[in-house]
């Protein structure tokens, strides 16, 4: 399903309300009233986000950072959906007022339960905005990341069994799913096959050469320290993503492995390591971008890398940029 305007046009819709109605005020007769598009569920979604992050405020128990997130998080999702006021049928929903934490836990929260369903061309945002708040208020309330998880585990379950059902004869029931406009399909199968196998070859490559990083910096770290744990644990989620990329692409169109990867930096000691941890992470983000477009099973790879990379560092609120609200592109 198709939205009957651009995403730009929509998140900008409000400002040709506004004109509208000075013309109106003005006299002016228009000889047809406007298209007024009809939000899917995926562009709910994300008006209600942009409320909830509208409604929110820095309070006592959040963290330092909260008022500037809280800016980020707004400018990335976009502003709410406001039509003319001439044509709305009803008073446009509101939030309650909330602190970041509380206001991080419903939107985190709202996500999530729908991963299944997400659709449109918003799976990269939702679920950027989504884990970033999870993770920078779960500092303070840790539990917002253990539903954060479970949650984003059901839906990518649901997906996977959504898809086992249907007819992609290279699909299995753990590395599979995805969602188009509220239909729970994968968009990505509509992609041509050469573009398909590109992108999924992308994402095999820096799977191999993250763990190749992670076997060689987890060894700077003590045996018991949480980073060396957690290095060792990610040598398994990333072997898990490299063997549902071999899934997808077939023995045929997989690219071999390489004999080695340059790494940058190389790690000769804790910090170093941590630098490389950090340098690993967000190349696999980059490379589940275009992914993430097309398909929402890739929320759970997004999540197991914005989750790693916080052992190493304080969490990044947004893995992407957003020169315009809602289009997410990789950061520089």
């Amino acid at each position: 399903m198709h939205f009957p305007v651009s995403r730009r046009g929509l998140l900008t819709a409000g400002v040709g309300g506004l004109s509208l109605g000075l013309l109106t005020a003005c006299g002016l007769r228009l000889d047809q009233d406007p298209e007024i598009p009809t939000l899917d569920a995926t562009q709910q979604l994300r008006n209600r986000l942009a409320r909830i992050l509208d409604s929110a405020s820095p309070g006592t128990g959040d963290p330092e950072t909260a008022g500037e997130n809280l800016a980020d998080f707004a400018a990335a999702i976009g502003p709410e959906w406001n039509p003319p006021t001439e044509f709305a049928t009803e008073a446009p929903p509101t939030e309650k007022d909330r602190t970041f934490v509380q206001a991080a836990e419903v939107a985190s929260r709202a996500v999530f339960e729908a991963s299944a369903s997400l659709g449109s061309d918003l799976i990269p945002v939702l679920a950027d905005v989504a884990t970033g708040l999870a993770l920078v208020a779960g500092t303070k309330k840790p539990e917002i990341i253990t539903t954060a998880g479970e949650l984003i585990l059901a839906g990518r379950e649901e997906l996977d069994q959504s898809r086992d059902g249907g007819d992609d004869a290279t699909a299995s029931p753990s590395a599979t799913g995805g969602a188009d406009a509220d239909a729970g399909t994968d968009d990505s199968g509509s992609q041509d096959p050469k573009g398909r196998a590109e992108m999924f070859n992308a994402i095999l490559n820096q799977s191999r050469a993250a763990a190749y990083g992670y076997e060689r910096l987890a060894v700077n770290f003590d045996s018991k320290s949480s980073e060396r744990k957690a290095a060792l644990a990610r040598l398994e989620s990333l072997g898990a993503l490299s063997g549902e990329m071999l899934e997808r692409l077939g023995e045929d169109a997989a690219d071999p492995a390489a004999s080695a990867w340059k790494l940058d930096p190389i790690p000769t000691d804790a910090d170093s390591a941590k630098e490389l941890a950090l340098s690993l992470e967000d190349g696999i983000a980059s490379a589940l971008l275009p992914w993430l477009e097309a398909d929402a099973s890739a929320i759970l790879r997004l999540w197991e890398s914005a989750r790693n990379r916080m052992v190493f560092a304080a969490p990044q609120p947004l893995r992407f940029t957003y020169d315009e609200p809602g289009q997410a592109e990789v950061q520089e």
